[in-house]
């Protein structure tokens, strides 16, 4: 099945940056790419919105997945708040979107679950970010951890946890088309 990946940020957008200074869009960037290493093992045709570290805006980044006519589209990010403290998993779908997005981020919520029971697990929240609300498919951004948080910067650094962590968003995925 062929749908869009979106590695938040990019280029001269760093997205959030940590304490000790891991950008957002290496982080996203990396999650993306194996998530679509993954997803070509199984036999399916992921397209991504940006293959190395360059801006796209996001105006860009939803008239592309349009442009491509995915299944669906996933939007990668990590967290971040003004303080070291937050930390936990969310994702969103627009909050007039379609069934379909609801339910591809609650199966992707489950899978994050199963794969990371040690988590806070923050929930599936609505919103109307630029690049879920302005796809003409099914879309849901994953906030993975927060980078401000110290015990996460170093955690999402971790490439084995990336690794995991695109494991777990395929497993959901993988449960949204079997339903």
């Amino acid at each position: 099945m062929k749908f869009i990946i979106d590695a938040g940020h990019g280029g001269s957008d760093p997205g959030a940056i940590g304490p000790t200074g891991l950008k957002e869009k290496d982080v996203t960037l990396d999650i993306a790419t194996r998530l679509a290493s993954i997803a070509m093992m199984r036999a399916h045709f992921p397209v991504l919105t940006r293959m190395r570290d360059e801006f796209q805006s996001l105006k860009y980044r939803a008239d592309y997945a349009n442009r491509e006519g995915g299944k669906f589209f996933v939007s990668i990010h990590c967290n971040s708040f003004t303080t070291p403290i937050p930390e936990g998993f969310e994702v969103f779908s627009y909050r007039a979107g379609s069934q379909a997005s609801s339910d591809l981020a609650e199966c992707v919520l489950s899978a994050w679950r199963l794969s990371f029971p040690d988590h806070v697990i923050r929930g599936h929240k609505t919103s109307g970010f630029y690049v879920i609300k302005n796809t003409k498919m099914p879309a849901v951004l994953l906030e993975t951890a927060f980078i401000s948080n110290p015990k996460w910067e170093k955690w999402l650094r971790d490439t084995k946890n990336r690794q995991l962590m695109a494991e777990a968003i395929m497993a959901g995925i993988e449960s949204w088309i079997e339903n």
